[in-house]
């Protein structure tokens, strides 16, 4: 773009515009180009995005700075007098420029205007300011001009009548090398980049730098040091980039038409978009839902978003968004429900739905019953025998629990536990509810992030990741959230924790020998020892039914795969082989399948494949959202996991063979990393 400028310019096209979206990168073009022309020419940068009043006031404005830039370092440079300039504008060719002259010695003056809005310049001061300046450069062959403008080339309803004639050019966004470099760069030799993770940006963001910043810089501050940006750690912070770019998406969806606005929402509704749409798509979902409109009629929507630079046509009836971010913004802010109805899809709390039970009393009764002869035998039982030996213990933390609803809780089978926040900005806290997702309580009190819980094989304790003695550690407590101990305490991160099938030893990946590898430790994180030895990151393990075999995720050759491994470290194999990124794997109870999510379709999947790698198997098919964190009940029927197919990230379970998907948690709090608890 800084080229095509430069070349028109000098091939005496001397009035240039420049448009763009907010924040696209008009005014670095501006500098940039400043800089480009310095061989040639002087520029002057002015930036007229706070000026305001009649137009020969604003354009006194531009002349007083023009005027200064050019007497920098002068130790004679006469001043300005604003009366004088408001009683006589024409004073700028009688007598200024004459005076400009003597710096300029021959070179042209570029005047860079920054700060223009384009929905201003149809008429008013703003207008009338650029048709005087226009026409001063006409008279003036040695002024060049250049103006960046916020909007359109394409803008519905044609350019406003300042703007006639111009050679004009659209900033697009960055090229995806360029993308890469600028993300790399925030955070060079303290964070790796998986290709999949940069290409997902990519799209999400198409290019755009400030967006392309937001995400480099939550990414720095949630992972950085040696931390490794997976397509999964891209998921996890669209809430946070998506509040943060609000101020982005918002005004351009308030400018755009009712039809423009259905048909948009439509476009973040479609549930098998993968990255083109057509006419007949959004005819065909607004349908749907009880709508009828005219293939005409949205074809004449689609091209009106594209004057938007909204879409971009791709010819034959095709279109793509230009940001791939508008899709879970949308599907937050403008659901299609929502558009159509004005009613919200989503229940409106911040905290897991709770559901109604009916309860068999008479049931709970023989049940109580049962319960209280189990412990008076369990009492007698333990009285046996001699004392156990004293052992050492890890540190216990004497927090205060979170409150419970009763003085003591029973942790019954067939719970599952995860990770969720009621908002991006507060930390994530463990939850534990039935698996028909009734009855969520929370476990851990919210003064820290705990994520990423792992059941015993006995149902009774829960390892996972928290960060509340100041790095990613990994801590144990009882299923009801109470005696939690941290197991490693070591200044390095350790994280995604798997317990061995006999309860003896706990998997999991640690930093503390300079990247990512595979430690296995007893129970209460004594004896810890290293598996893998690669410098290439290896971390998620999974453990085979018989503990003779652990399945994890390493990118030693480029990108993450999953590779399986005996306990000892020996045997190395790798069972999946593509080029996108493979995460996530999770051994069936019965050692027949390993279920993982992959990108290889280009959008995150749910697959199960044979623990040799073969008999690969989509079973969430849903290429319109993304799914992770596959985990097994404890039968092997059932396998819940999260998914922003419903807008937020939600907790699911689905049958074994990808049927029957039933969103637990049904909120717009955040729900994540489930954990089937395993049966007695």
């Amino acid at each position: 773009m800084i080229e095509w400028i430069d070349d028109r310019l000098v091939a005496g096209e001397r009035q240039i515009a420049i448009y763009g979206t907010p924040r696209i990168g008009k005014t670095s073009l501006l500098y940039r180009l400043r800089s480009r022309l310095a061989s040639h020419a002087i520029a002057a940068y002015i930036d007229l995005a706070a000026a305001q009043g009649p137009a020969v006031e604003m354009l006194w404005g531009l002349i007083s700075e023009v005027h200064a830039q050019l007497g920098a370092g002068r130790e004679e440079w006469p001043t300005l007098r604003r009366e004088a300039f408001l009683a006589q504008p024409e004073r700028l060719g009688s007598e200024l420029l004459p005076l400009w002259r003597q710096v300029l010695r021959g070179r042209p003056l570029a005047l860079l205007v920054d700060g223009l809005v384009q929905a201003r310049l149809n008429e008013g001061p703003w207008a009338e300011l650029v048709l005087r300046l226009r026409d001063v450069v006409a008279r003036e062959a040695d002024l060049w001009l250049v103006l960046a403008v916020s909007g359109a080339s394409s803008a519905p309803g044609g350019l406003p009548p300042a703007l006639h004639g111009l050679r004009g050019r659209d900033l697009e966004g960055l090229a995806e090398s360029e993308a890469e470099e600028l993300l790399v760069g925030l955070a060079r030799f303290e964070l790796g980049f998986d290709y999949d993770a940069i290409r997902r940006i990519y799209t999400l963001s198409g290019g755009h730098p400030y967006l392309l910043q937001l995400f480099g810089a939550e990414l720095y501050r949630r992972l950085a040091p040696m931390g490794q940006v997976t397509i999964h750690a891209v998921g996890d912070l669209l809430p946070t980039v998506i509040s943060a770019a609000e101020h982005l998406f918002r005004p351009a969806w308030e400018a755009l038409a009712r039809d423009e606005q259905v048909v948009l929402a439509a476009i973040g509704s479609l549930p098998a978009y993968q990255g083109t749409v057509t006419a007949w798509d959004v005819v065909v979902l607004l349908r749907k839902g009880g709508v009828t409109r005219s293939i005409n009629a949205v074809e004449q929507s689609l091209q009106e978003l594209g004057r938007h630079r909204i879409l971009h046509s791709l010819g034959g009836g095709g279109y793509t968004l230009y940001m791939d971010l508008w899709r879970p913004w949308l599907a937050s802010v403008h659901p299609l429900v929502e558009v159509l109805t004005g009613k919200r899809p989503r229940r409106d709390v911040g905290t897991p739905a709770r559901r109604h039970i009916s309860i068999d009393w008479t049931g709970v009764l023989v049940w109580g019953a049962i319960a209280v002869a189990i412990l008076i035998v369990a009492r007698l039982w333990a009285s046996r025998g001699r004392a156990p030996a004293v052992v050492p213990l890890p540190t216990v933390v004497t927090d205060t629990p979170v409150p419970r609803p009763t003085a003591t809780r029973v942790v019954l089978p067939g719970k599952i536990c995860y990770m969720a926040q009621a908002t991006p900005h507060e930390p994530w806290c463990l939850w534990i509810m039935n698996d028909d997702g009734s009855d969520p309580v929370r476990l851990t009190d919210g003064t820290s992030d705990d994520t990423l819980p792992a059941w015993s094989p006995d149902g009774k304790r829960i390892a996972y990741v928290s960060n509340r003695a100041g790095n990613r550690d990994i801590w144990v407590m009882n299923a009801d959230g109470t005696h939690r101990e941290n197991i490693t305490r070591t200044p390095a991160d350790e994280w995604t924790p798997a317990w061995s099938p006999d309860g003896a030893s706990i998997a999991f990946a640690s930093n503390r020998d300079g990247n990512w590898e595979l430690y296995i430790a007893k129970a209460d994180g004594t004896s810890p020892q290293r598996i893998t030895w690669s410098p290439a990151a290896d971390y998620a393990p999974t453990w085979s039914p018989d503990g003779k075999r652990i399945a994890f995720v390493s990118e030693r050759d480029g990108n993450p795969e999953i590779y399986v491994v005996n306990r000892d470290g020996s045997g190395l194999q790798r069972l999946t082989k593509s080029e996108s990124t493979d995460l996530s794997p999770r051994w069936s109870p019965d050692g027949t399948r390993i279920a993982f999510e992959t990108y290889r379709d280009g959008n995150m999947e749910i697959y199960t494949m044979a623990p040799d790698g073969s008999d690969l198997r989509n079973i969430t098919a849903e290429p319109g959202s993304d799914e992770h964190g596959p985990t097994w009940s404890p039968d092997g029927k059932w396998i819940a996991f999260y998914s922003n197919r419903d807008g937020s990230w939600d907790i699911f379970k689905m049958r074994a063979d990808g049927s029957q998907k039933t969103n637990l948690t049904q909120g717009p709090a955040i729900e994540q990393a489930p954990a089937w608890q395993p049966g007695p």
